[in-house]
């Protein structure tokens, strides 16, 4: 019940309020315009109201806008009708468009006739066309709608002052009393800018004091963060800068091809081993297609096997030794062999090991 009459108190002001400004408008027409003889005089340009689609949210915005418009320019309007046809011409889209149409077939009635057309003395019967787009289109419980907004209001990317004046709006409609509109104002602040609110000495207790506290320390933090921006642009020019001279005064070296280590060349021995077992080449014969200990020239294996010892290498006898089946005793004394055979001059085929 407390809400009720404190929601139907401020309808009554606001009303008390429209009424002082429309006299004080009409009297502001009412009176001559100073000038020179002869001189004529300009109307004041007034923005018209927007047009109206039926939404709730836009709904006394449009009411107002209008209300203005007609009070400042009545010399516009010659009579009701008048008035009733400018205001219904920018409900043209949405639910306001079905509005419009519904409203011009009660023109014709008689009911309209009687209702603004023979209204009662000191009625205005423009308001009474307000009144029905605003019961067709307005919001039916403004502090509840208030107390959701209030509730649920947060600082996001706006700015404190933004946000501070959201706020006072939704405030002012909500009936809260200051202590619990201080408790919503601290929640519906980013966390950075409240932390800071709540580092000050001694808290303001009043919600005009809050509005002050966080109007100034969002500046503060606002302004640190656009200077750091400008000392950190200067900054790395002067950085850049330095680093171009000293490039430009350092000599020109020329440039180094990288030395690419030496490949070494490929065993030719080892090639030649693995092409002989590759194709089954016979060490005695030089034959392909067997082995020396299947060569079927056993007479010449004695002198071909003594010739291809002294001209092969380490690797090389190994592997004959592999194919002959033969021990490191049977290969010395193939050796001693071919030392016998060929003299002095076999000698110069062995390598030495050390």
């Amino acid at each position: 019940m407390i809400q009720i009459q404190q929601l139907v108190n401020s309808i009554v002001t606001l009303q008390n309020t429209v009424q002082q400004q429309s006299a004080i408008i009409q009297q502001l027409q009412n009176q001559a315009p100073v000038g020179q003889p002869g001189a004529t005089t300009r109307g004041l340009k007034m923005a018209t109201p927007p047009f109206y689609d039926g939404s709730m949210a836009t709904c006394e915005a449009f009411i107002n806008a209008c209300r203005i418009y007609i009070a400042t320019k009545p010399r516009e309007f010659g009579d009701i009708t008048a008035k009733v046809m400018w205001i219904l011409s920018y409900m043209q889209t949405g639910m306001a468009q079905q509005f419009r149409d519904a409203f011009l077939v009660y023109m014709q009635s008689e009911e309209y006739r009687t209702e603004f057309l023979q209204a009662a003395h000191g009625t205005d019967p423009i308001e009474i066309l307000y009144r029905n787009i605003y019961q067709a289109f307005g919001d039916p419980n403004k502090q509840a709608t208030a107390i959701l907004e209030l509730t649920t209001m947060k600082q996001g990317t706006k700015s404190a002052e933004e946000h501070v004046q959201c706020f006072k709006q939704a405030y002012s409609r909500s009936g809260y009393q200051e202590t619990a509109g201080i408790h919503e104002l601290k929640r519906s602040l980013n966390t950075p800018l409240l932390d800071k609110c709540m580092s000050v000495p001694e808290l303001p207790t009043t919600l005009d004091k809050w509005y002050e506290l966080v109007i100034r320390l969002d500046r503060q933090w606002r302004q640190a963060v656009a200077e750091k921006k400008v000392f950190a642009a200067r900054s790395g020019k002067g950085e850049s800068g330095s680093n171009t001279s000293n490039k430009v005064n350092q000599p020109s070296q020329p440039n180094r091809q990288p030395v690419r280590p030496p490949i070494p060349p490929a065993d030719p021995n080892a090639m030649d081993v693995d092409r002989a077992r590759s194709q089954k080449r016979c060490y005695n014969c030089r034959q392909a297609g067997h082995f020396a200990r299947n060569c079927p020239q056993p007479r010449q294996t004695q002198t071909r096997l003594v010739d291809a010892w002294n001209s092969s290498t380490d690797t090389e006898r190994e592997e004959m030794q592999r194919m002959m089946g033969v021990s490191n005793v049977d290969a010395a004394q193939v050796g001693s062999s071919a030392q016998s055979t060929t003299g002095t001059s076999s000698q110069t085929g062995f390598r030495s090991t050390q």
